[in-house]
């Protein structure tokens, strides 16, 4: 097996202070075998069900998000490694806030364990990569203890080539590429960055989302997609990732996603100034298409409607606990009503969901500094280029 831990730059493995913090919070219970592994690249393991062995070791170790894995052997790995054409050994950064080093070796040893086909290998790396750019601020998202997750959006015509799910279901159980793209960022942040639950993620109840919360973008709507509306062309394939911390289920129109908005939902939006994303079902869409709304007029209605009375404000608990609101919060107190985000721009809306007459739309309120929305393109791979 190829190792799935975290070295830092240094060559220390970050699972000996994963030990330490799990002994000293009182969970090594969860993961006895933490820190007892062979200090190499490779494992050999010999057993009569080797699956098994590999799932009962990895658990114990705490390299597992809970579920069973698939086991990262040399074979699987080197097939991952093959879809890209970057080296084993290169580096994509130092994972927070251990800071494992993040080679695409080692991501490819945690795609294998999600379930990833190495045709879902480049989407992994584009957003790896976008997780460790500054502005997600990876520490932040490990070690606090809201219930934060990567939201991983997919757009570009790569999508339905490797089968990531944009239509029925797409939040949802039943699309491998879905669950396992999403599913490999996490174990990618357990067993390089060391975020354990309760030993260095301190998110009090956590989130399903923690496990995977990856979909993937329509291409046949009215409106441009997310990649052309973020520079790219439309041929390209992109990966966007935000921060969320929850998804909330909203049936109807624009007036029912800004009540839901102008809730204390969107009360660590505020705070932080964060970005929120708003999934449009296609009906939806198409409806508002035809009335004449573009996507610009979308964000501009939702933050012109989507505002909190401020004396529903100063009740929150997070408003008494937290001072040092942001000035565009402040200057609005006056007017007695307060927008959830910042300018319209800070709305992310993209079209997902299946092709119903059925108004289904989906917020995801954020968390955390800075303002995010990091973007990667995706190189096809190797066996789709041309």
């Amino acid at each position: 097996m190829v190792l799935p831990a975290g070295q830092r730059a240094s060559g220390e493995w970050i699972d000996d202070t994963l030990r330490r913090r799990a002994e000293e919070s009182g969970l090594l219970s969860r993961t006895p075998l933490a820190g007892q592994f062979p200090r190499h690249r490779v494992e050999v393991v010999r057993a009569a069900d080797p699956v098994h062995e590999v799932n009962a070791l990895f658990q114990g170790r705490g390299w597992t998000d809970g579920l069973p894995v698939m086991p990262p052997t040399l074979g699987r790995v080197g097939a991952m490694c093959a879809s890209t054409a970057r080296a084993p050994a290169d580096v994509l950064g130092e994972v927070e806030p251990l800071r494992g080093v993040a080679t695409v070796e080692k991501v490819a040893a945690n795609a294998v364990m999600a379930g990833c086909a190495p045709e879902h290998f480049p989407v992994v790396l584009a957003a790896v990569e976008a997780l460790l750019d500054p502005a997600f601020n990876m520490r932040g998202v490990q070690t606090t203890d809201e219930n934060v997750a990567p939201l991983v959006i997919v757009s570009g015509p790569l999508a339905a080539r490797l089968g990531i799910n944009a239509g029925f279901g797409a939040l949802g159980p039943g699309w491998r590429a879905n669950a396992a793209i999403g599913r490999a960022l996490r174990l990618v942040m357990l067993n390089l960055g060391g975020g354990w639950p309760g030993a260095v993620s301190l998110a009090g109840l956590a989130q399903p989302g923690r496990y995977t919360l990856c979909f993937a973008e329509r291409d046949d709507t009215p409106w441009p997609p997310l990649r052309v509306e973020l520079g790219y062309r439309p041929d390209q394939s992109t990966v966007t990732v935000l921060r969320a911390e929850t998804a909330i289920n909203v049936t109807g129109g624009l007036p029912e996603v800004a009540s839901v908005m102008a809730s204390a939902a969107s009360a660590f939006t505020m705070r932080y100034e964060g970005r929120v994303a708003v999934v449009v079902a296609p009906f939806v869409a198409r409806r508002l298409a035809a009335e004449g709304l573009s996507k610009d007029d979308v964000r501009r209605h939702l933050y012109k409607e989507a505002r909190i009375p401020v004396s529903a404000w100063q009740a929150w608990w997070l408003r008494a606990t937290a001072r040092d609101w942001p000035a565009w919060v402040l200057d609005a107190e006056p007017s007695g009503m307060l927008p959830v985000v910042k300018e319209p721009a800070d709305i992310t809306v993209v079209v997902a969901g299946a092709d119903l007459a059925i108004p289904q739309l989906a917020y995801f309120p954020s968390w955390g500094f800075p303002p995010c929305r990091v973007t990667r393109e995706i190189t096809p791979p190797i066996d789709l280029i041309g």
